[in-house]
C-alpha cells in the first residue's frame, strides 16, 4: 500500500471529512461463524512467505521465484490450473536490477452462463527492497536487507488463496479471477513494469470479456494497538474516515468506484463480525492511490483495497520487523470469511 503525505494533505484540506462511510456489523440469518482452522491456515502461509522465503524482489531473484513457485502450487491443489504471464523489467535506471522477465500468476474459477463477464481478485507477492527511508524513496540498497513482508503483502497473498480454495466449488455466474502481481513495491510502482499495471492494461485489451471490477487485497494483518510512530506523518487521516483505533477493515476507493466498494462492503457486514469503513478520494494524478487497485482505475475500471490501512496502523510496515508472529490471524480470518460472500455476491448478480 502507497500514499503520498502531501496527498492526504491536500485532500483533507479540499475535502475534509465527508466521504467515510461506517458499515457495522450486521449479521445475516444466514451467516455462519467463521471456520475454526481458518486463521491457522492463513498463519501457515504468511510463515511460508515472510519466514521460509521472505524478501522477494527482482533484487531477490530467486526467492521471488520461490515464492511464484509456491504460488502455483497451492492454486494447483486448490484445483485449479494456474497460468504464469511475463511482466518484462528493463535493465539499466531506474530499475538497475538487470533485464529479467518475472511472473503474474492467474487462475480463473469460469462462471456461467456470464463467463465474460469477470471480477479479477488480486494481491501482490513481492516486498519492498532497502531503500533510504521506510517510504521507499531513492535507489534500492541491494546489500541491505529489505522488509520479509508478512504484513505487505504476504497477509494479502494469504487471503487470496484462501478465498480461491473456498470458491473452488460454489458455482457462479460470473468467472471470477484470482492474480497474484508481481512488482507493486517501489521501484516499480506507478510504472509500466508494474505487474497489475501490465495485466489491467492485458484486460483492457481483450475484446471478449469484460471486467465488471476488481479487489486488492493489501496489507490485512494487523488489529492490535501500536505505538503509531508512522501515523504521527499522517494524522490527519482520522479527519476523513480512517481513526487509529484499529477495531475496523477499510475498503478505499477512487471516488467512481465507490457504489462498488460500498456495495461489497454492505455484502461484507452481513457475514463478517469486523466492521468495515468505505472511503472514496479523488484521484490527483498520482498522488491518492493505495497499491493494486490503482493500476485499474488507469483502465476506468472500478476497484478498490481491502486493508488494514498499513502504515496509517503497523509500526511495522516497510520494515525488517514486519514479521509472521505480529498479526493477528483470527480478525485477519473474519475479514476472509467476509469477504468470500463478497465474491460470491459479486459472482452471481442474478441471486439478488
Amino acid at each position: 500500500m502507497h500514499c503520498d503525505r502531501a496527498a492526504v494533505i491536500i485532500v483533507a484540506m479540499t475535502l475534509f471529512a465527508g466521504f467515510s462511510t461506517v458499515h457495522v456489523p450486521a449479521l445475516s440469518s444466514s451467516h455462519r461463524p467463521t471456520p475454526g482452522g481458518l486463521p491457522e491456515e492463513l498463519r501457515a502461509s504468511v510463515v511460508k512467505l515472510a519466514t521460509d522465503i521472505g524478501e522477494r524482489n527482482c533484487y531477490r531473484p530467486a526467492s521471488l521465484e520461490a515464492a511464484a513457485n509456491w504460488i502455483e502450487q497451492q492454486f494447483t491443489a486448490a484445483g485449479f490450473k494456474p497460468r504464469r504471464l511475463p511482466v518484462s523489467v528493463p535493465g539499466g535506471l531506474p530499475f538497475d536490477c538487470g533485464a529479467m522477465t518475472v511472473w503474474n500468476i492467474e487462475a480463473d474459477k469460469r462462471g456461467s452462463p456470464r463467463s465474460n463477464e469477470v471480477i479479477v481478485i488480486g494481491a501482490h507477492y513481492d516486498t519492498k527492497v532497502a531503500t533510504r527511508n521506510w517510504l521507499g524513496r531513492g535507489p534500492p540498497i541491494e546489500d541491505r536487507p529489505g522488509t520479509p513482508g508478512a504484513n505487505d503483502n504476504a497477509s494479502g497473498v494469504a487471503a487470496l488463496l484462501a478465498l480461491a480454495h473456498m470458491m473452488t466449488g460454489a458455482p457462479t455466474e460470473r468467472t471470477i479471477r484470482f492474480v497474484e502481481f508481481v512488482n507493486e513495491e517501489r521501484p516499480f510502482y506507478h510504472t509500466d513494469a508494474m505487474g497489475s499495471r501490465v495485466y489491467a492494461r492485458q484486460c483492457r485489451a481483450a475484446t471478449n470479456e469484460s471486467v465488471i471490477g476488481m479487489i486488492s487485497l493489501e496489507t490485512m494483518g494487523c488489529y492490535s494497538e501500536q505505538p503509531r510512530h508512522k501515523r504521527r506523518w499522517f494524522s490527519i487521516a482520522g479527519l476523513f474516515g480512517l481513526p487509529a483505533n484499529p477495531d475496523y477493515i477499510a475498503f478505499l476507493s477512487d471516488w467512481r468506484s465507490r457504489r462498488f466498494a460500498r456495495e461489497c462492503a454492505e455484502a461484507f457486514k452481513q457475514h463478517s463480525p469486523l466492521t468495515a469503513r468505505t472511503l472514496a478520494l479523488p484521484r490527483i494524478g498520482k498522488l491518492v492511490s493505495w497499491s493494486d487497485d490503482w493500476s485499474f482505475w488507469q483502465e476506468g475500471y472500478s476497484a478498490f483495497a481491502v486493508t488494514d490501512t498499513a502504515f496509517l496502523r503497523a509500526d511495522h510496515y516497510h520494515e525488517l520487523s514486519d514479521t509472521a508472529e505480529k498479526l493477528d490471524y483470527a480478525s485477519m480470518a473474519d475479514v476472509v470469511w467476509g469477504l468470500q460472500y463478497v465474491i460470491q455476491a459479486l459472482g452471481n448478480p442474478s441471486a439478488k
